[in-house]
């Protein structure tokens, strides 16, 4: 497929304008073909921008299920003693209750979500007992994706199933003992996977960690051999300086969640500092949200309040919702609008109304599109050249007979939580 006129996001985050050429699922760069070449099919982009697919770094597939439920509460807090808190503990038993099949329909419903807002990589954070199918369900959508296999481990080690690879878990700060950790060395040494956790992520699980070991868990993963390339940490609230020289040194990437920080009150993890001393930061939804957008813009506006304005940009907001998001899951030839790369390309609707200023050394629209950019702007969703949504429909799944179905299981689920 020959993309013609197209303004897009390129390898630098700039705007360059062009054509692009889809062959065999990736992307050719300046094509020399012949516009009159009527073998291949041809687009004119003229009204859209291009920009890389996003990548959710971190997400709870079956979360949007739970929306409402942990406001205005901290995790150490649920499911505590309280109105709120039985409520929620009725509702995780029903969600431990239910089917595959259900299972995999709540989980669907959150991944279509998220291509309606040009999101094409998940990381799927809670498979329930069902890795393989969470795998097939993201594959189904059309997605790109992760999936942590926890103590199935043994069974998904090496495997790939079709766009999904498989990894497993570290530990929690509450779940951290001598012999835990023990077993995740021995895991370490068994299955050299891509291991992930939430890291040093709120007060009450820094105190934890500090009060056993008069140390963070970021410094007992290093002694333990632990850290490196393949190591993920959401969150990281609470990182201190130490810490993050750590991570730098590894190469070990964070997934940021400010939404999330801010709305369990955990606080403002240091980003600047990550990024200024070289950490691979991408980004995340975590929970009851697929609004990548919504912490795109926080993540940019926290960054303003952490540093001076300058040193950090739209751009650096980007690199992070989509290379960086690459990059920590080893999709070394996805993230980037680059030639040979995967073509999994955003085209969003442009508004004349919002104003376009391009130079060399200048540019608005960069920024406008991170911060002005709506989901119904989002109109076509690509991956690997194929269309999984297009003119906001999606082409894999037939969105009513799903949307009743995930009614179904809702109604079903609180009626139960409420008896």
């Amino acid at each position: 497929m020959l993309l013609k006129n197209t303004t897009y996001l390129n390898e630098e985050y700039a705007i360059s304008r062009g054509n692009l050429l889809i062959h065999e699922g990736k992307i050719v760069t300046n094509p020399s073909l012949s516009e009159g070449n009527a073998s291949v099919e041809e687009m004119d982009c003229e009204g859209y921008i291009l920009i890389p697919g996003l990548y959710n770094a971190h997400f709870h597939g079956y979360s949007l299920t739970a929306q409402g439920l942990q406001r205005d509460m901290k995790i150490e807090e649920w499911c505590n003693d309280s109105k709120q808190g039985h409520l929620q503990s009725g509702y995780f038993e029903k969600i431990d209750a239910l089917t595959r099949r259900e299972y995999e329909t709540i989980c669907m419903k959150a991944y279509a979500d998220m291509v309606k807002k040009g999101i094409t990589f998940v990381s799927e954070s809670e498979p329930s007992n069902w890795p393989d199918a969470i795998a097939e369900t993201i594959n189904r959508i059309g997605m790109k994706g992760f999936v942590d296999t926890y103590e199935k481990i043994p069974e998904y080690h090496d495997l790939q199933s079709g766009q999904v690879n498989f990894g497993t878990h570290l530990l929690e700060e509450e779940d951290i003992t001598d012999e835990t950790l023990a077993l995740c060395v021995s895991s370490k040494k068994d299955f050299d996977s891509l291991y992930t956790t939430h890291g040093m992520e709120n007060q009450w699980r820094r105190d934890l960690i500090y009060s056993q070991y008069g140390k963070s868990s970021i410094e007992l993963y290093k002694e333990q051999g632990l850290l490196d390339n393949k190591t993920i940490f959401f969150h990281g609230v609470h990182l201190n300086e130490i810490d993050i020289d750590l991570l730098a040194e590894a190469g070990s990437s964070v997934v940021h969640c400010p939404v999330s920080n801010l709305s369990t009150g955990a606080g403002i993890a240091p980003v600047s500092s990550m990024l200024e001393k070289g950490v691979n930061v991408c980004m995340g939804s975590d929970y009851a949200s697929t609004d990548l957008w919504e912490n795109m813009k926080i993540a940019y506006y926290l960054l303003k309040t952490m540093s001076p304005t300058h040193p950090f940009t739209a751009e650096n907001i980007w690199q992070m919702a989509t290379q960086n998001g690459a990059s920590a899951y080893h999709q070394n030839m996805s993230g980037r609008i680059k030639d040979g790369f995967h073509a999994d390309l955003v085209f969003i609707k442009k508004n004349p109304l919002i104003p376009e200023v391009d130079t060399d050394e200048f540019s608005t629209t960069v920024h406008n599109l991170l911060l002005e950019t709506s989901e119904p702007s989002i109109h076509h969703v690509m991956v690997n050249g194929e269309w999984i949504m297009f003119n906001r429909t999606l082409t894999h799944v037939d969105e009513e007979e799903m949307n009743r179905a995930y009614k179904k299981i809702l109604t079903k689920v609180y009626h139960q939580v409420l008896e």
